[in-house]
């Protein structure tokens, strides 16, 4: 970043930092005050549209429900008091002429009606049906009569007969209709589901109300027909914002009325049926309703494409008698569109006076922004104790300039610092804020031991400075693996590398990640021991010991210097177990603890029941061979689980039963030498059994 000039204005506000801030707050304040002033306006006009545009879509539905009931209503009350009519007297069921008569004179009163009809429980059956050309179609079915009969009559308006057709097949029967049924069952005012008229394509209901004489006895129903199509002219008609739509729906979801008619019939199989809403391919309208499904609210926002609508779902009142509902969907832009452009008109206006305002500050505030802005990152970088160098920092600020000098200084210091101490076990310290101060705590961690067999005799034929770099090229793979595992290298100790896991910062997986690590260094090895043969250079093969437990970490030392790091049994145990690998000749042994907790993980096999010098407690150790679901983990699994078998069979001084299981893996695992020495020790067992105190526990003489 190259220094700017400093010449007129900027050099007196260059020396003055503290005034390019106040400058910068006083900015912040204007712009906060500003935004605060224009989202409070937008969101209480917005909150006024939408109130009104709710109390719209309210009357809007209502407006529907009484222009429907108005449509519909009629029907249920003329079906009604036709039955009264007959029942008390006044029209005679038994006069099919008289009941003729009366329908056409209704049906030319209420045009909404196109058929009015009685059917009764003998089959019976008089109907009036307004024909679309204005003229009248009427049929009488009778039955019971002493010769039986239907004819059909085509008349004009004034009732003059056209023409009559008679038919002798009777295959209309009014007993077996919907609205027969219905009015039938439920003794009272019914409506029947919606359907589609075949004639002209549109949905219809039926009215239908029984007929019962005196003494409470079924006589007989009388129906009327209402076609729909009316209802979808209304609500074309209707004006809801630009785009906003409202239709009424059924039970089921079918269309009973919508602004465009076109869309709510279907022809399937042959057959025409009303549209269900999912069916109109409408993408705001099928969210809502799947929001209204799933929350059961009437009143609803939902997105949908990119743009939020509102819905309102209102329910026909009980005594309409169909369980109908209007539904209403509108964009929210049809009501708040206009109060959104005079926000933004306000905004760009706004604009215009901050931008004024600010320009120069932020002129200013760049020239110390960045400059802070790099040196809170460099501090960063170096509180998380990454000290790779960085470009130098130039500013004309005195202040700044001295902070960037104290940087790069503390960045040198630290660069020296951590080839000494661990880089990564310094960032852990960090981040768990534990001082430099001595003192210590226990918790439970699993601790790692590696040590390199035969390193004394491979020293004596290397030279020493050979030697140092072979070595270090041992440690840093070692390393770099244990670190990716996230364990704390503790030292190095000549050959052998100490580290542990669950500290400075808390790892549930603590013994899962020290086993992953132990076997991705010895497969790591396998790799580095071929090619350091090939290069003529000694190979290292190396034992690994890990133990789990309670172990005490911290600082540790005196005043002047002093070292994180672990120590205890726990740590002890470690030690040995990777002492005690030479034995069995294993590559990895794990403490019981170990095994307990990463079983489920890895492949492991018992090893011995041994009780190390110092103690009088006896403990399982386990070898770590595999972890589970890798390439060979069948062969590997089947030699733990039998080996296992034969382990506990040895414990348990079945000896004959350990040579068979232990004779079997020779075949199939003819260099293992745990399987060997087991083999030949329940042999000799076999052979000459020891005595009743036997446990099978192996002392070691040595640490």
């Amino acid at each position: 970043m190259s220094a700017p000039k400093k010449t007129g204005l900027w050099s007196i506000f260059a020396s003055h930092s503290f005034y390019v801030r106040i400058v910068t707050a006083f900015v912040a304040l204007l712009v906060v005050t500003v935004l605060t002033i224009v989202t409070y306006n937008y969101r209480q006009n917005k909150g006024m549209v939408l109130g009104e545009g709710e109390d719209l879509m309210d009357q809007i539905s209502l407006n529907v429900i009484d222009k429907t009931a108005n449509f519909l209503l009629p029907a249920s009350t003329v079906v009604e008091i036709s039955a009264r009519l007959v029942r008390s007297g006044v029209l005679s069921a038994a006069d099919p002429r008289q009941i003729v008569l009366y329908t056409v004179g209704v049906l030319k009163s209420y045009p909404q009606m196109c058929m009015l009809f009685l059917g009764d429980e003998h089959g019976n059956y008089i109907r009036s049906w307004n024909q679309p050309d204005g003229n009248i179609e009427t049929r009488i079915i009778q039955r019971q009569a002493a010769h039986p009969s239907d004819v059909i009559k085509y008349c004009d308006p004034d009732c003059h007969v056209l023409r009559i057709e008679t038919a002798r097949d009777f295959k209309y029967d009014p007993r077996i209709r919907p609205w027969y049924i219905g009015a039938k069952t439920t003794k009272s005012s019914y409506w029947t589901d919606l359907y589609v008229l075949f004639r002209n394509k549109q949905p219809a209901v039926t009215a239908a109300y029984p007929l019962m004489d005196n003494r409470g006895k079924f006589l007989g129903v009388w129906g009327t027909d209402i076609e729909l199509a009316e209802m979808s002219n209304f609500l074309k008609k209707l004006k809801i914002g630009k785009n906003g739509v409202a239709f009424i729906v059924n039970a089921k979801n079918e269309l009973v009325a919508y602004p465009d008619a076109s869309r709510i019939v279907k022809e399937e199989n042959g057959k025409l049926r009303p549209v269900r809403v999912e069916e109109l391919g409408i993408a705001s309208i099928a969210a809502a309703f799947r929001e209204y499904v799933q929350t059961g609210r009437h009143k609803l926002v939902v997105e949908s494409q990119g743009q939020r609508y509102l819905a309102s779902f209102q329910d026909f009142p009980k005594s309409f008698g169909a369980p109908w509902k209007v539904v209403v969907v509108v964009p929210e832009d049809d009501f708040v569109g206009a109060a959104k452009e005079i926000i933004r008109d306000t905004v760009l206006i706004c604009l215009v006076i901050l931008v004024i305002s600010i320009f120069l500050a932020i002129l200013l505030a760049r020239a110390i922004s960045q400059p802070i802005k790099h040196l809170t990152k460099e501090t960063k970088k170096i509180s998380d104790f990454h000290l790779e160098d960085s470009p130098s920092l130039k500013s004309r600020i005195k202040e700044i300039q001295l902070m960037g000098h104290a940087i790069a200084a503390m960045r040198t210091g630290l660069q020296a610092f951590q080839r000494y101490v661990p880089a990564e076990l310094v960032r852990q310290l960090i981040q768990t804020g534990e001082g430099a101060t001595l003192g210590g705590h226990k918790r439970e961690l699993t601790v790692f031991f590696s040590d390199i067999a035969g390193f004394t005799g491979i020293a004596e034929h290397l030279e020493p400075e050979a030697l140092l770099l072979h070595l270090s090229d041992y440690f840093d793979e070692l390393t770099r693996i244990l670190s990716d595992q996230k364990g704390t290298v503790d030292k190095y100790i000549g050959d052998g590398i100490m580290a542990f896991w669950g500290a400075p910062l808390p790892d549930a997986d603590h013994a899962t990640r020290a086993c992953q690590a132990a076997l991705l260094c010895q497969a790591r090895l396998q790799v580095l021991n071929q090619e350091w043969a090939a290069a003529g250079k000694p190979v290292f093969p190396t034992r690994i010991g890990i133990s789990t437990g309670e172990t005490v970490v911290g600082n540790v030392g005196s005043s002047e210097r002093i070292n994180y790091t672990v120590m205890g049994d726990n740590v002890n145990l470690a030690s040995r177990l990777e002492g005690v690998s030479r034995l069995y000749d294993t590559q990895i042994l794990v403490s019981q603890a170990t095994y307990d907790r990463t079983a489920h993980a890895f492949w492991l096999r018992p090893v011995d029941l041994i009780a190390v010098k110092g103690k009088t407690t006896e403990s399982t150790v386990y070898e770590l061979l595999s972890i589970k679901g890798a390439g060979e983990a069948e062969v590997v699994g089947e030699l733990c689980r039998e080996f296992t078998r034969g382990f506990q069979a040895y414990l348990q001084r079945d000896w004959g039963e350990g040579v068979k299981i232990f004779g079997k893996l020779r075949k199939k695992f003819p260099h293992d030498v745990p399987v060997e020495l087991y083999f030949h020790r329940c042999r000799k067992y076999l052979q000459k059994p020891p005595g009743p105190d036997w446990k099978g526990v192996t002392y070691l003489k040595y640490k």
